[in-house]
């Protein structure tokens, strides 16, 4: 038997991007700054009890200038498992004309990570859109552990625009991937963003990461359902609407038949 020692499982840092109050010209529908706060306060109740070592660490990125001493005092007084929580308030973004929403994300990415403390204390990063909460995602993150032995470079969910639209992008709500990986790839990518082909962050990062299609570590599909709890943003309807179900469900279905199909 080999005496060496196993390397170590990778050490999360959960980061959640928020916008409390998005600026007029955002385009989206759920834009009530209060309403958002809501939404923020529920997510981070939500993750600071979540029973998996994912939402050990979490940063906390908002980058429209809004006060954060509501989620300040959930952290401290509804902490149950005392976990460490950095908040960081960033420079308001403007975004350049061409591109959308998905530009100043990138952005806050970038300048958090860089400034964050508790990001020196993990091996990778857990992305999540900070309104929304994602329940399966242990689930997810166990099945690979177990499943493969590639220590894990990225997890993102890449899928079909749909039977009347050509094309692929990704789900940038939810993905995860080790900080050389950002770093190597990611960091500075919405530098590239335009106004024609990569004009939505969904595009961009679909483009940074398929070439890493097949390669050890890398998982360009959920290996379960991901879905998210809460509300679209440009939408406002809540994503367990009877409107996405079928599409749930045939998702589902698909990871177990036809797990090389996109959809």
């Amino acid at each position: 038997m080999s005496s060496q020692l196993q390397p170590a499982g990778p050490t999360y840092l959960l980061v959640m991007t928020a916008t409390i109050a998005p600026p007029a010209d955002a385009q989206v529908k759920r834009s009530s700054s209060q309403v958002r706060l809501e939404d923020y306060k529920r997510a981070l109740r939500f993750w600071l009890r979540y029973p998996h070592a994912s939402a050990e660490r979490i940063l906390f990125l908002e980058n429209s200038g809004a006060d954060l001493g509501e989620l300040r005092a959930i952290a401290e007084t509804e902490n149950p498992q005392r976990r460490e929580v950095e908040f960081l308030s960033l420079p308001i973004q403007k975004i350049p004309a061409g591109t959308n929403y998905g530009y100043a994300e990138m952005q806050s990415l970038d300048e958090g990570l860089s400034l964050s403390k508790l990001r020196q204390a993990t091996t990778h990063m857990i992305k999540v859109t900070g309104r929304l909460t994602f329940p399966a995602l242990g689930k997810a993150l166990d099945r690979i552990a177990i499943t493969n032995s590639a220590p894990l470079e990225l997890m993102i969910d890449c899928r079909r625009l749909g039977l009347f639209r050509r094309g692929y992008d990704a789900r940038v709500q939810l993905f995860v991937c080790s900080h050389s990986f950002y770093d190597r790839v990611l960091r500075g990518s919405n530098r590239e963003m335009n106004s024609t082909d990569v004009r939505l962050l969904e595009h961009l990062i679909y483009r940074k990461v398929i070439p890493f299609k097949g390669q050890p570590g890398c998982y360009l599909r959920f290996p379960c359902n991901i879905d998210p709890v809460g509300h679209f943003g440009f939408k406002d309807r809540r994503y367990d609407s009877p409107r996405t179900a079928i599409a749930r469900c045939t998702r589902a279905l698909l990871r177990v038949i036809a797990p090389d199909y996109w959809f």
